[in-house]
């Protein structure tokens, strides 16, 4: 409705999960290179967590694109509130596997059968688990009994679970020890940061065909982050509402009124929380293994006039640009690591 109002190809802020829109900040290039190292070194399970909103779903989709790109198998569960038979069928549907049988054990067979003929043509099989947190105790258990898949070098079934910060916390009861012993890495993804949340607006935008950000303001940012706390999903809601709105009344750029406006309507709160540092985005399990360096700070966008005399934010060109070439360089470590 507002693309040709604002000279905008398509629309830079919906909410489907599209990896062509991801936007690789620090963290999110940290995340994604430790999911590469753990499926392409055969080490078991990986457990990918973040905030709802994070992108979580999004990232799981750009490493679909780079492993299918180099013949892996990969199946993606992105609803697992199912019951233990509908798993397996899910499971033997996704892989392709023709098992008349709906016994546990004829399709374990069949699964296995399958897994040994797909590493015997240099095809490595990959199962993503999204929304783990939704996961019931019994499949949790599954699970970990499917990384008994293996041969007596290697596994042969590399297994990812996504989900929400609660999905730590199930992993550490009790009668969950031997799954959580089996974790060889956990990635981590947060809400944006100030500084991130200008680069992604700039990746966004420049994507849907406007390289000059010069919608949004420097005051209006800062608001966008104090209604989002950075969280890419909300950050998207309130920019399309807000350029709705705009086109509505007619304004070339969007507000701080118009925001405000956008946020009412979605019923989010303004809030102002001191930012803190990035953390981490890979945690490795094996003792004594060194942590990465945190990433280097994000210089500020400076502030100038545009041509209609409204502030306009300028980001760091080789910053966003050497950050984007990342997706490149990750695509090399999986030709070294395969």
């Amino acid at each position: 409705m507002y693309q040709g109002f604002y000279n905008l190809k398509e629309n830079p802020f919906r909410l489907s999960p599209d990896p062509a829109y991801m936007c690789m900040t620090a963290q999110h290039r940290e995340a994604l290179a430790g999911l590469i190292y753990s499926v392409c070194t055969h080490p078991g399970l990986t457990v990918l967590v973040g905030e709802a909103g994070t992108g979580k779903t999004t990232l799981l989709y750009s490493l679909l694109g780079l492993l299918e790109k180099r013949r892996f198998v990969t199946v993606m569960c992105t609803n697992p509130t199912l019951t233990r038979e509908e798993f397996y069928d899910f499971l033997m549907i996704k892989f392709g596997i023709d098992c008349g049988s709906s016994l546990k054990s004829r399709q374990l067979m069949a699964l296995q059968e399958k897994l040994l003929r797909n590493r015997a043509e240099g095809r490595p099989s990959l199962l993503i688990v999204d929304e783990a947190q939704r996961l019931p105790t019994k499949l949790l258990e599954e699970i970990r009994l499917l990384l008994n898949i293996e041969t007596p070098r290697e596994k042969l079934l590399e297994i990812i679970v996504s989900g929400q910060p609660e999905l730590s916390e199930i992993l550490e009861r009790p009668e969950l020890r031997q799954l959580k012993q089996r974790v060889s890495c956990i990635c981590k993804l947060k809400a944006l940061s100030l500084n991130e949340l200008r680069e992604y607006l700039h990746h966004r935008l420049t994507l849907a065909g406007l390289p000059r950000q010069t919608l949004f303001l420097e005051e209006t940012i800062q608001l966008i982050y104090d209604y989002t706390q950075g969280i890419p999903r909300l950050v998207n809601s309130l920019c399309n509402g807000a350029l709705l709105t705009g086109f509505a009344i007619q304004s070339p750029n969007i507000t701080a009124s118009i925001i405000e406006e956008a946020a009412r309507d979605l019923e989010l709160h303004h809030e102002v929380v001191a930012e803190t540092d990035p953390m981490n985005g890979v945690v490795p399990m094996a003792v004594g293994a060194e942590r990465s360096p945190a990433p280097h700070p994000v210089p500020v966008p400076k502030a100038g006039r545009g041509a209609n005399g409204h502030s306009e934010v300028r980001m760091p060109m080789e910053n966003y640009a050497t950050r984007q070439k990342s997706l490149g360089f990750l695509s090399g470590l999986l030709d070294r690591w395969k």
